[in-house]
């Protein structure tokens, strides 16, 4: 295959792209209890930690450090970064080891090459001011927020922030804003302006056909829907609260899903109990976790409930596992272990709850239970309770019981063992910590700190008006924690999270404004392993999502006990598979969608310029002065007067610039 000027250049820059990593105060003493430096311990770590060594090896005859060095390092990567090329390394390490000893003047960084500061000068002045960290502006400030809060900034976005301060007051009434702006559409709407599906037509699986015109409201929305916060909100829940086309029942019914998207947007504003029960009457869940027609025990034939949904709405959707603290933490028991949040006897007992529910919107003859009634099967309409199918027998779970029911059911005695069940398990004590987490986890960081945890969960137990669970409480404290708005988290290793590749997406079709000429998002398919994304909306591979929520790649990150969830996707496939992507997404445009680049080849002459913009748009200001060399040489490396040259250009920016670990891990 012969490569254009373009993919040349953009392929030989990657080498250079996958080696840079971002980094972050100084003074120099790694001991916060040290009233200074001590230039023989803490000169030693910073050279060391600087040649790639870590743990105990780095501490080895540190004497005067705690354990904490490493962390303390860590957090101050970006201000140890004394010569300003965007890194931490060796230079700096014997540069900071040098000034340690009482070095100064050209003896401080002899033998040395220098980036930014290209002088000992230029680096003893940066020093003699406690090394700050460069501030963000107010444009960086505003994408970083919204690359938190939505699918991806735009310039308007970014301005619109950027002029009322881009601070606290600007973010927070922004989110009140959002709280109040509409959809644009509704998906079952859009479905139901498809039409009939013709099968007499195409008999051949219209249904299969006709599934794709879900994936098309989901990024319609996701890209240009103005409610931009409630689209983030429900994609977040909706990775939660998983159904999926896959290995289900579901597997090529658009309305089903259409109308769970709904249900999970609607809701994403409202109380965490009545999302509760909206995903547990849901039809398209009922019918992916197998509670729906789930019917009552007979120890005749001894047929048992099945406890497929009451096991997953404790270990995923509510509880988790183990008990939790209200910052997120496991509690223990007297012999310093983990406490199971349930057993086998409560999976039995709630089980039985989870029987009766069918199809809604009438009459609970069997009929209609068994969906043999025409209209009947209704996927907009929730479950409803067909006492006759329902368990009447005594059901205990998590310390409650509710107690057998003698004779004939009634529909509200049937509902009212539901809402007992729902009630327990919403007002459980991990309920706050585990659901705050995992929503913090979606938007902002995969290691928050317990602290963060405990302020998101504190609002989740009390708004601050007595009401438990008011979901919007919820999304605030998430998105305007200090721990989410501190700007020197930026440098710390530990803060931040991997995009998933859906994200990544999301940031292109706003970014630049894609749109269909047939007023389609046809984007449907995503999960090709070769030059695709991996990954495709309602495509789960299983009730755990695309990732599990505390999974942790073997090495460095595992051995800090940290996680990283979105790396359970990542691996030689998927990165090379992304590369593919998006190098022919930026050059081709997706199915119909094209991009909008006139901004970018305005500034077709100024590589640096178009580079800098890019990196406020797509990275909030973060590649550092190394990444954005190794981009704005690529560009300039495309001779001008040759063929295409200027779309090579543009494109080489945004594809290396999407590349770039700065733009892939977002902090």
């Amino acid at each position: 295959m012969r490569l254009s000027p373009f993919q040349s250049v953009a392929l030989s820059a990657l080498a250079a792209l996958s080696l840079n990593v971002a980094s972050a105060q100084c003074p120099f003493s790694l001991d916060t209890g040290a009233a200074a430096a001590i230039a023989t311990d803490d000169g030693l770590v910073l050279s060391r930690f600087a040649s790639g060594v870590r743990g105990s090896p780095a501490l080895n005859n540190a004497t005067t450090l705690s354990s904490t060095a490493e962390a303390t390092t860590v957090s101050r990567l970006r201000r140890f970064d004394v010569d300003g090329n965007g890194v931490f390394d060796q230079t700096d390490g014997q540069i900071i080891q040098r000034h340690l000893m009482g070095f100064r003047g050209t003896a401080l960084g002899d033998g040395g090459a220098y980036a930014v500061r290209l002088t000992p000068s230029l680096i003893e002045a940066y020093i003699a001011q406690g090394c700050p960290g460069r501030s963000m502006t107010a444009r960086e400030r505003a994408s970083r927020f919204l690359t938190q809060a939505t699918w991806g900034p735009t310039w308007s976005g970014i301005d619109t922030l950027a002029a009322a301060g881009a601070n606290d007051a600007a973010f927070d009434a922004w989110i009140t804003a959002q709280f109040n702006t509409p959809s644009m559409d509704s998906h079952w709407d859009y479905i139901a302006r498809k039409g009939p599906r013709n099968c007499a037509t195409i008999p051949e699986g219209c249904k299969a056909i006709f599934i794709n015109a879900t994936m098309e409201t989901f990024w319609q929305q996701a890209a240009q829907s103005p409610d931009q916060l409630r689209q983030r909100a429900a994609f977040a829940l909706q990775q939660i609260f998983v159904v999926s086309t896959v290995n289900s029942a579901i597997d090529i019914q658009p309305d089903a899903h259409a109308s769970f998207l709904d249900a999970t947007a609607t809701n994403a504003f409202g109380n965490f109990r009545t999302l509760l029960e909206v995903v547990t009457r849901h039809p398209t869940m009922g019918h992916y976790l197998s509670h729906m027609r789930n019917e009552k025990e007979d120890p005749a034939t001894g047929r048992t409930p099945d406890e497929n949904y009451a096991r997953e709405i404790l270990q995923l959707f509510s509880i988790g596992l183990w008990e939790l603290e209200l910052d997120g933490t496991r509690k223990k028991d007297a012999s310093g272990r983990d406490i199971p949040t349930y057993n086998q006897n409560d999976i039995i007992g709630l089980a039985k709850v989870f029987t009766g529910l069918s199809w809604g919107g009438g009459s609970t003859s069997e009929e209609r239970w068994r969906g043999w009634l025409e209209g009947s099967t209704r996927w907009d309409i929730p479950l409803q309770m067909y006492p006759q199918f329902h368990s009447a027998s005594e059901k205990k779970f998590l310390g409650t019981t509710v107690p057998a029911l003698p004779g004939t059911l009634t529909q509200a005695q049937a509902d009212d063992s539901l809402r007992i069940a729902l009630d327990r398990i919403f007002n459980h004590s991990s309920t706050a910590p585990f659901i705050s987490k995992q929503l913090i986890k979606r938007l902002v960081t995969s290691n928050p700190s317990p602290a963060y945890v405990r302020r998101v969960a504190e609002k989740f137990v009390n708004n601050g008006s007595g009401v438990r669970g008011d979901m919007k409480a919820v999304w605030r404290a998430v998105l305007m924690d200090p721990e989410a708005r501190d700007e020197q988290r930026l440098a710390d290793e530990s803060f931040g999270k991997l995009r998933e590749p859906l994200l990544r997406l999301g940031v292109w079709l706003r970014a630049f404004n894609a749109t269909p000429s047939s007023g389609r998002f046809q984007i449907w398919n995503l999960e090709d392993p070769i030059d695709s994304l991996g990954q495709n909306p309602m495509r789960s591979p299983s009730v755990f999502n695309f990732y599990r929520p505390d999974y942790a790649p073997p090495g460095a990150i595992l051995n800090r006990t940290a996680v990283a969830p979105e790396f359970q996707i990542t691996h030689e496939t998927t990165t090379t598979s992304y590369a593919n992507f998006v190098v022919n997404t930026v050059s081709r445009g997706l199915s119909d969608l094209q991009p909008d680049y006139a901004r970018y080849r305005a500034n077709i002459r100024n590589a640096s310029a178009m580079v800098d913009d890019l990196n406020v748009l797509l990275a909030y200001g973060q590649l550092t002065p190394a990444t954005q060399k190794i981009i704005v040489d690529a560009v300039n490396a495309i001779p001008e007067g040759g063929f295409q040259w200027e779309n090579g250009r543009v494109y080489t920016a945004i594809v290396l610039t999407m590349l770039a670990p700065e733009f892939l891990i977002q902090r």
